[in-house]
């Protein structure tokens, strides 16, 4: 564990109040949802002192269990990222834990079982808030497309307005 006195050295997932991971594969087409939306996050819109916006892309294994293993959390974890459940392309809503598909949009996505469950572990044995935004994809590629679908295109904007409204203005502070 990491000690307190250690806390300046800390990465900004593990220090901050509020962070924000934005997951996915930017070379899977519509996969590379959350990494567009860390980018929107970061250009239109100062990010709080509180708070980290990451761009975790396929490394957010390695993300999630640093924060397990620090003593120092976030007191609010918001997972962004994009599946395939059967909705509307483009279409962004907050999706529990427990519900995350079991077939995976890439190789390397959140919703794999390790992920989900270091999710799960974060939620249940640290009192972290998790909360998942998501976009439901419009296609699905093996192929390698650095570009998203223009429904997952239009959701970008979409998901960093919420998510700027719900988790990072200074009136999501007070709640």
């Amino acid at each position: 564990m990491i000690a307190e006195r250690d806390a300046e050295i800390l990465p900004d997932h593990c220090a901050a109040e509020v962070v924000v991971l934005c997951c996915g594969n930017v070379l899977l087409g519509d996969d590379g949802f959350g990494p567009a939306v860390a980018a929107a996050l970061h250009a239109s819109s100062r990010i709080p002192e509180r708070a980290a916006v990451v761009d975790a892309g396929t490394a957010v294994r390695e993300l999630l269990f640093d924060i397990l293993v620090c003593d120092r959390r976030p007191r609010q974890l918001v997972l962004v990222d994009a599946v395939d459940v059967g909705r509307d392309p483009g279409e962004v809503f907050e999706l529990e834990l427990d519900r995350f598909p079991k077939v995976n949009v890439a190789t390397l996505s959140l919703h794999q079982a390790p992920t989900t469950h270091l999710l799960r572990e974060i939620r249940d044995e640290t009192g972290v808030e998790v909360t998942a935004i998501v976009c439901q994809i419009a296609q699905r590629t093996e192929e390698v497309e650095d570009r998203l679908s223009p429904a997952v295109l239009r959701a970008v904007a979409a998901a960093a307005d919420l998510i700027r409204r719900r988790f990072l203005d200074d009136e999501s502070a007070k709640e």
